[in-house]
């Protein structure tokens, strides 16, 4: 499906910008006086501007994941320091959880089912457990009986949770990893080298990619292997709900029938953005897969349909460019950071008009800005009283750490 004016379906409700993780890198080496450019202090201070105004910098698990990688964990906290007020614990949401709801209108627009278009689904929260679970976790003091204390001051809760997310994104000292891998706590890099891993599932196919000439053929190929490795529990769990089949989607002749199946997966953005970024790989054998580039083509599928600005490097550029995606979704999206202060001040214009969401710290507890400061803890609670990690209905959430006895 070519689309002949620009696809907003999936578009985030708060004026949005995506920085790529060497985005973040510069400021926090602007943020503690060791600039790449002169001109990056400036920068920095217009990115806080926009972020006061209302405008959103969201973070993605991708962004948690390639922190956490870095083994120094001054440079993680001096990243964090920089990321959490700017971001203001702002994640999009759990990628399953959109691509799920890009299906579900695929569907509804291809085939009539669901009979009614699904509701704008929330795209941004608060949190770590947003960006991995789809369900937000708040740090919550309950008494002996696990009921939530409301004597508590909200502003100290919107504290606790704000310098937790700091915290968490900053990831562990040194000396604590010992503790934490008695509590279950894996290396990241552990699942970088299981057999079978997702860079082991692409780099198989290369062989087989080179043999297919036509760029079409190797696109509907791509599509077919995304479906089955990546998207094949969640489109099946939908066709089950909907007592519906893949031949509900594709019928006719073989060729009508593959036609069909293709209008249907173009209308599905984090899919098509992925494969069409694949593509670009597959053809290039003599360029080795890495994990980097698989980190990437997961950041900039959700990305790019969702927010409004995307700053990514060059080679990812180009890729998004010959795909057509950031013209196709209205998505401004580049390399050149100097672009970004004209980019805010037209975003920060927009702000006033969007709506308070539950991505906003006031639906937590009153106050101003992000505090990445742990706060005293709060006076006059039952003996007894722990923080447990709630969902926002007050249900309790799985935590490594387990309750906080005060």
């Amino acid at each position: 499906m070519e689309h002949t004016s620009t696809d907003g379906r999936f578009k985030t409700a708060k004026p949005s910008v995506y920085l790529d993780q060497w985005v973040w890198i510069r400021l926090a080496r602007a943020n503690v006086g060791r600039p790449f450019k002169p001109s990056d202090v400036a920068l920095l201070e217009s990115l806080k501007t926009a972020a006061e105004a209302g405008v959103a910098f969201p973070l993605s698990a991708t962004h948690y994941e390639e922190t956490i990688r870095i083994a120094d964990p001054a440079q993680r906290k001096e990243i964090a320091r920089v990321m959490a007020p700017i971001a203001m614990g702002r994640t999009i949401r759990k990628q399953s959880d959109l691509v799920r709801h890009q299906l579900l209108t695929a569907l509804h627009e291809t085939i009539g089912r669901p009979t009614f278009r699904p509701a704008p689904l929330q795209m941004l929260g608060l949190g770590v457990h947003w960006s991995f679970t789809g369900i937000e976790g708040f740090m919550t003091v309950v008494d002996p009986d696990g009921r939530v204390v409301k004597s508590v001051d909200p502003n100290w809760t919107r504290q606790l949770n704000q310098y937790c997310e700091f915290a968490l994104m900053a990831g562990p000292a040194d000396a604590e990893i010992p503790i934490l891998e008695k509590l279950g706590y894996v290396d990241p890099r552990y699942f970088e080298s299981n057999v079978g891993n997702r860079l082991d599932w692409e780099e198989s196919y290369v062989d087989q990619a080179v043999k297919i000439k036509s760029r079409e053929e190797l696109r509907v190929a791509l599509f077919a292997r995304e479906i089955m490795h990546e998207y094949g529990v969640t489109l099946q769990t939908i066709l089950n709900e909907y007592r519906l089949s893949l031949g509900s989607i594709a019928t006719g002749s073989k060729a009508n029938s593959r036609a069909q199946m293709m209008s249907f997966s173009d209308r599905v953005p984090t899919m098509r953005i992925a494969v069409d970024m694949k593509r670009d790989l597959f053809r290039n054998p003599s360029r080795p897969w890495t994990w980097n580039m698989l980190r990437d083509i997961d950041a900039l599928s959700v990305a790019v349909p969702l927010c409004d600005v995307v700053i990514c490097d060059r080679d990812a550029l180009h890729q998004l460019r010959r795909s057509g995606a950031p013209d196709r979704y209205g998505t401004t999206v580049t390399e050149k950071i100097e672009d970004l202060p004209d980019l805010l001040t037209d975003l920060a214009r927009l702000s006033p008009a969007a709506e308070p969401d539950l991505s906003d710290w006031a639906s937590i507890g009153p106050g101003d800005g992000f505090s990445i400061v742990e706060p005293e803890p709060p006076g006059r609670i039952p003996m007894g009283s722990s923080i447990q990690l709630l969902d926002r209905g007050g249900r309790p959430l799985p935590t490594p750490l387990g309750a906080r006895r005060m």
